[in-house]
């Protein structure tokens, strides 16, 4: 059991050599993500890769679609930390992401989802399609009042709306974010975004004070940034 746990990469292995396919992809996604928890993203990139080959080779079925959007979406940190944002890997596994989401139908894990190509988009430049994705995000967030999704539509509206100028926009959905932030509760979304939600938000709010004309409120922020990482 303990092995099962914490290292289930080693259970992994003789069922991917037993054929056992069904098991061994449960445990090459387990694998992957405590090693994304870890912080070896290539490991969990090789885990996690290992488990989307073996399901290629499965009938197709809603099981199987439901595992495959699973294992992309795990997939997407240790991308994000390995080759950036705005890497094309990124964006070609949130996109699959999307297309087997609307596959499943409604789900709750659209949201990540939005979230992992919101990203995706803002740092690529392209703002337009970003804001719109963060959009998406708030009506999602709104429609199931979820304090986590309403904290990371927030934010991931704020950013866009900085970067194309609506500074006093942005400054109101980044403090509607940090006020539903608890570090406690939110901090684990650094493996799924890839970023730390409190201290990604207090990072473009301190700029948006600053350019608003509030550097007094600006300098704290920026200090509250630091010590919360």
């Amino acid at each position: 059991m303990e092995i099962k746990e914490t290292q289930p990469e080693l259970l992994a292995h003789p069922y991917t050599e037993a054929g056992l396919k069904e098991q061994a992809i449960s445990h090459w996604q387990k694998a992957g993500q405590r090693a994304t928890q870890r912080s070896a993203n290539i490991e969990a990139i090789s885990h996690l890769t290992k488990g989307l080959a073996l399901l290629n080779t499965l009938p197709d079925s809603p099981m199987r679609t439901q595992n495959e959007l699973m294992l992309q979406i795990a997939l997407g940190a240790p991308l994000i930390a390995t080759k950036g944002f705005a890497a094309p890997e990124v964006g070609t596994v949130f996109t699959q992401a999307r297309a087997l989401c609307q596959q499943v139908g409604e789900t709750p894990q659209l949201f990540p989802v939005l979230m992992g190509l919101r990203l995706f988009y803002t740092v690529r430049g392209e703002l337009q399609t970003a804001r719109e994705l963060s959009k998406q995000l708030l009506r999602l967030a709104q429609g199931v009042q979820n304090p986590a999704y309403l904290m990371g539509a927030h934010y991931a509206l704020g950013v866009p709306l900085f970067l194309l100028g609506e500074f006093a926009f942005a400054r109101a959905h980044l403090e509607q974010s940090l006020a539903l932030y608890d570090p406690r509760q939110h901090h684990s979304h650094t493996f799924l975004y890839g970023q730390d939600p409190g201290i990604a938000c207090l990072s473009v709010l301190f700029s948006v004070l600053w350019v608003l004309g509030y550097p007094d409120q600006a300098l704290q922020k920026s200090r509250d940034a630091i010590t919360l990482a």
